[in-house]
């Protein structure tokens, strides 16, 4: 009945975003700037959400622009309310009264003139997630044009997976926003599985991370791309297989990348050793 929109983080500054691109993501040219002075840069796929990479120009005006109930330099979660969901902004302000919701408008063209079509957004004062500023969204018609998905280097397609160190109950509320069910410790928003520490068999070491969505989990074509050209990254295991996990930032979630298979498997489920040792020469692996 949801849609995620994107998936945003804090920290990004050039040297970061070039980071993320030399590790085989194609950064959109055009740079956004939203209020509380931050400067956004998009990675964006052909379906599903986009990652939007945050950084903060004057920590003053941002920290006077932070809204109720985010918390500062958070993560965040844009939830698009679809049309097919038959359901408006006003139905989900009714049913969840008590977690404090509360209406924002922003016009597509940065003007204050509130006749004109743009973004509405629900917001909670009392977070859906912990530590992660969740809100749900509805675009007015006519709507901006999606940009075109560019073509990543990485061969990344689409982001499939959020990973949150929290228990299953973390994720009770986002369920319920939903209309949903956590099956096996996981919600499943339109494709894009949300990860609770019951969901995993081993939950990646990210205890360096300030807020607890911790990883975004992206499908990518050709890990071997991302293994020659990216030597930082680290192998590591998501859910039973081997993945890369790009580090970004304490602020912000990791990403990790899977795909149909990796570089010295024999099959989806062996991890040829020889392989794994040539693999290993050129990123740094993580026993998870």
């Amino acid at each position: 009945m949801l849609e995620i929109g994107n998936v945003y983080g804090h920290g990004f500054g050039p040297a970061r975003v070039a980071e993320i691109e030399r590790a085989g993501f194609t950064v959109r040219p055009q740079v956004s700037h939203y209020a509380g002075s931050q400067v956004c840069r998009f990675v964006d796929f052909e379906d599903g959400p986009s990652l939007e990479l945050i950084e903060v120009a004057d920590a003053k005006a941002y920290l006077d622009f932070v809204p109720l109930g985010m918390k500062p330099y958070a993560p965040g979660i844009s939830v698009v309310v679809p049309d097919y969901a038959e359901r408006e902004l006003a139905d989900f302000e009714r049913k969840y009264e008590e977690w404090g919701p509360y209406t924002l408008h922003a016009n597509y063209d940065g003007s204050d003139d509130p006749s004109k079509p743009g973004w509405n957004y629900l917001n909670f004062e009392r977070p859906v997630i912990r530590d992660t500023f969740l809100f749900l969204t509805r675009l007015d018609e006519p709507r901006p044009h999606r940009p075109l998905a560019p073509l990543h280097p990485s061969g990344a397609q689409a982001v499939v997976g959020l990973v949150f160190d929290l228990p299953e109950e973390g994720l009770q509320r986002l369920a319920r926003l939903a209309e949903t069910k956590l099956v096996q410790g996981a919600v499943d928003i339109n494709g894009v599985k949300v990860y609770s520490r019951e969901a995993l068999d081993v939950m990646p070491r990210l205890g360096e991370k300030a807020f607890p969505l911790c990883a975004v989990v992206v499908q990518t074509e050709d890990l071997e791309y991302v293994a020659q050209e990216y030597r930082e990254a680290e192998v590591v295991s998501f859910r039973s297989r081997p993945a890369l996990r790009i580090r970004t930032n304490d602020l912000s979630w990791d990403l990790l990348l899977t795909g149909p298979s990796f570089p010295g498997e024999a099959n989806d489920h062996v991890f040829i050793s020889r392989s794994s040792r040539r693999i290993s020469s050129s990123v740094r692996t993580a026993v998870i």
